[in-house]
């Protein structure tokens, strides 16, 4: 019996203590002590009275480290650009003072040159993290670091993360993290005017057709001194990407237009995109030649990108707390949680997202959890299915649980 209880009792000695955060956000100061006070009273067989007993215990609050970091959901700088500022607020959220170590990544297309804390600029992490170590954060404090980017070339319509994660340097393994897309509109280069006032060499991205068409525009200008008609022949610079389809216009009549001096005319060249991989690129040209002197020609060129969704899936074994991941056995009888992610990596919005699990045959379904609203979700003899409302934008996750219990 003596070697039960001692068993029983080293059993809870070692068990991890479970830190539950208030719901409130004022939590309870570091170093304050809280003291609970009992009394005892009591009278004996003849009514005699006593004095009062009291015992009291007391307990120091500890600290309870806890970053939250934020920052806008998208951008949207030209590109190319420099110079950019990207502003990260991080919470101190605990319960005491404390300082924070800071990491960063950015995705293709975009470099980051310095960081701003204060009106201090610091050219590397490593400089800024220096900073940061000897600057304090009471709490429920904030400190904002300000990250410094440029955006390369052709990045029009692309989405690019960049992500700032925070750690509490009392606390090491407490972190925080908040990510903001990048998204540069979509614009030209020099030249003739085209798909609706970008200069030459706008850039457009677009899913294959599958029965859409879409459409380019140019605006052909006649800068001469006279009325003249042009001669207007488009191309597809790679017929497997781009399909050309009719051109239209006010005037365009032949393959030609008539236009005055100084007057100018839309021109709108139909197309299809083929079902070919992400990436794919075709140059959609309109040259002009005038009639009054062949020598004179200009061209507009289009560039159509094409962008496809790419979902991505992971699935993951967790306990029944749902935050530690499975490793090593499970048990009879044991409760355990599925984790699954579903992420778009692809450049294009996913739509009709959904998700089968066909359950194994040795544990049993019981329940659904969901991240956020959007989900629907039906379990019928041991399959799970789920379907998302709405879209699933480039770089984003979505995810759900499956609880079932171990045969």
């Amino acid at each position: 019996m003596k070697t039960l209880r001692r068993a029983a009792l080293a059993a809870l000695l070692l068990a991890p203590v479970a830190l539950v955060k208030p719901a409130s956000a004022q939590l309870t100061p570091e170093g304050t002590v809280i003291t609970n006070t009992a009394t005892a009273s009591w009278t004996d067989a003849n009514n005699n009275t006593y004095a009062n007993v009291t015992a009291s215990a007391s307990v120091t609050v500890g600290y309870l480290a806890n970053p939250d970091v934020a920052s806008p959901a998208t951008v949207t700088p030209a590109s190319p650009s420099t110079g950019n500022e990207l502003p990260f607020t991080i919470t101190n959220s605990g319960n005491g003072v404390d300082s924070v170590t800071v990491a960063t990544t950015a995705g293709t297309g975009v470099t980051i040159t310095g960081y701003k804390l204060g009106s201090t600029t610091y050219p590397t992490l490593a400089a800024l993290n220096a900073a940061l170590a000897v600057t304090s954060v009471p709490a429920n404090g904030t400190v904002t670091v300000t990250v410094v980017y440029t955006v390369a070339p052709g990045r029009g319509g692309q989405t690019t993360p960049v992500t700032l994660t925070a750690t509490s340097r009392r606390v090491t393994t407490t972190s925080d993290a908040s990510t903001t897309n990048v998204i540069p509109p979509v614009a030209g280069g020099a030249g003739t005017t085209v798909e609706g006032g970008a200069s030459s060499n706008a850039t457009v991205y677009r899913l294959p057709s599958n029965g859409t068409g879409y459409s380019a525009t140019y605006t052909l200008t006649n800068t001469g001194n006279a009325s003249d008609t042009y001669s207007l022949v488009p191309a597809s610079s790679n017929g497997a990407v781009v399909t050309l389809g009719t051109m239209t216009g006010t005037g365009v009549s032949g393959g030609q237009v008539t236009i005055p001096a100084g007057g100018s005319v839309t021109i709108t060249v139909n197309y299809t995109v083929s079902q070919v991989p992400a990436g794919s690129t075709s140059n959609i040209t309109l040259t002009s030649t005038s009639g009054n002197n062949s020598a004179v020609t200009t061209t507009g060129t289009v560039t159509v990108i094409v962008i496809r969704a790419a979902l991505t899936m992971t699935k993951q074994a967790f306990r029944d707390n749902q935050t530690t991941a499975v490793s090593g056995t499970v048990l009879p009888g044991e409760y355990i949680w599925y984790r699954i992610t579903v992420t778009n990596a692809g450049g294009a919005a996913a739509a009709t997202v959904a998700v089968s699990d066909p359950l194994p045959s040795q544990v049993t379904y019981v329940s659904t959890a969901t991240d956020a609203a959007g989900w629907t979700i039906t379990e019928t003899s041991g399959t799970v299915s789920a379907s998302l409302t709405g879209t699933l934008a480039p770089a984003a996750s979505r995810y759900f649980w499956i609880r079932v219990r171990v045969k």
